[in-house]
């Protein structure tokens, strides 16, 4: 996928399906275009168009945005943590998000949404909270958030890290905060047998328990010669002493 075609177009599609797709049928049709042109203008001059409108072509996760910010699925409003530009260019390379299924792409984009609204104080002063996000799926995707000098450290579960670096939205229930990585959920393996691994270990357990045993053989050995030599010696003895007096 191309980032040519992020242009201003998907932001403003992002920010009036996640902005304003709560107010469009109460707000006079002025009021909304002036709301629209200076969200706009808040993510282009953010750095956040390339993600939005990654956000903005692929439909489910723009969904799943739209109905937490409604409170269709309950929750406190929502966060999302949008990759800068650049972070998103070098990301969707050769190789990466192009080759990833319609599922996995909207996985990686909700992975970047926490159904609550939090703000920089509340970042700030986690130290390890494990936030869940949007993203379902065979993997693990939870992002852990470390508080650190008033740029919070997201890790996910892959993990690689990514810094919040400012604010881009705060708005009823949308707080968006510009980030310098794109957040890489990863994957639940299975619990499996490592046959190589346990025959190891079973080695060295029988190789500690050879070299018990041999210890112990050893120390039996030794208590019986130390035994026959005090037996030797107190023969000697004996024997010295029943000659002695004829002498």
């Amino acid at each position: 996928m191309s980032l040519a075609g992020a242009t201003a177009t998907p932001s403003i599609l992002l920010l009036l399906l996640l902005l304003l797709h709560a107010t469009f049928a109460e707000a006079q049709s002025s009021e909304a275009t002036s709301e629209a042109f200076v969200m706009e203008q808040v993510l282009s001059e953010s750095g956040c168009g390339a993600f939005a409108g990654l956000v903005a072509a692929t439909s489910s996760a723009g969904d799943a945005f739209r109905a937490q910010i409604a409170g269709d699925d309950g929750g406190d409003g929502l966060t999302i943590f949008c990759p800068d530009d650049g972070a998103v260019a070098e990301f969707v390379g050769p190789g990466r998000f192009g080759n990833l299924t319609a599922e996995e792409q909207a996985a990686l984009l909700l992975y970047h949404g926490v159904a609550t609204l939090y703000s920089e104080a509340a970042l700030g002063a986690m130290f390890g909270t494990k936030l869940a996000t949007l993203a379902n799926g065979p993997g693990d995707y939870d992002v852990r958030v470390y508080g650190v000098d008033d740029m919070p450290l997201l890790l996910s579960s892959s993990p690689n890290a990514a810094v919040v670096t400012g604010m881009v939205v705060d708005k009823d229930r949308l707080a968006v905060y510009l980030v310098d990585a794109v957040l890489v959920p990863g994957e639940r393996t299975p619990l499996r047998f490592d046959f190589a691994l346990v025959a190891l270990v079973l080695l060295g357990v029988l190789v500690a328990l050879l070299a018990l045993i041999l210890l112990l053989f050893g120390l039996v050995h030794l208590v019986r010669w130390l035994k026959r030599c005090c037996q030797d010696r107190a023969a000697a003895r004996a024997a010295a002493a029943r000659v002695a007096p004829n002498g």
